[in-house]
């Protein structure tokens, strides 16, 4: 059996010294089959840098820092009918769903590339209830905003694909009812989710009625 590692001919400097830029990186692995008895495998690990100034400033990405009340965004009854709603809240954008008898509130853009949420299809993986973006097909739990996929160990062939989590990717906001209405609470979650950097005024999918 061989193996191949290529790594690249400059690599990043070290997390301490980056001040400017911030990276990660992709392991690929490839297997070609050279002979009967022979499987080759190839390893390749790219680094992909992106500017530290398109980060949010971390007064926008924390929404911890600020109290929010509740706001009403609409009647019990309406969002029964279409089991989904959108709203703004505090000038962040929402997406609301009703599903098998409950409220789920997330923001409005995909984690991963600023999908349009409210436009996607709701299905269950693993049990559990998913929102799938339209754009890319990535599944996000409702309940708790982590993103799933299914993963296979490519040492035995005969393993079958099994759901995993990403962790907390969307962020979730609360949902309460009170007479007939429907009111959003932002979360105040000490932590920072990948939706977060879509929810700006810059990638607005609500449209004003003014």
């Amino acid at each position: 059996m061989f193996y191949f590692i290529e790594l690249p001919k400059k690599m990043p400097p070290s997390v301490s010294e980056i001040s400017d830029f911030s990276y990660d990186y992709l392991c690929e692995l490839r297997c070609s089959q050279t002979s009967e008895e022979h499987l080759q495998f190839s390893f390749s690990f790219f680094f992909f840098f992106g500017s530290a100034s398109m980060d949010l400033d971390d007064s926008e990405q924390d929404p911890e820092i600020k109290e929010y009340s509740s706001v009403c965004v609409g009647r019990e009854d309406d969002i029964k009918k279409s089991e989904r709603m959108t709203a703004v809240v505090h000038d962040r954008e929402v997406v609301i769903f009703y599903h098998k008898g409950e409220y789920h509130a997330m923001d409005i853009r995909c984690y991963h590339s600023g999908g349009p949420l409210h436009l996607g299809e709701i299905e269950d993986f693993d049990g559990r209830p998913c929102i799938v973006c339209p754009w890319h097909k990535y599944k996000i739990t409702l309940a708790t905003g982590e993103g799933l996929y299914q993963s296979i160990n490519p040492k035995d062939p005969s393993a079958k694909p099994e759901w995993c989590s990403k962790g907390i990717k969307q962020r979730i906001h609360k949902v309460t009812v009170d007479n007939g209405n429907i009111y959003v609470t932002l979360s105040k979650e000490p932590f920072k989710c990948d939706s977060d950097f879509y929810a700006t005024g810059d990638f607005k999918v609500i449209k004003s009625s003014s």
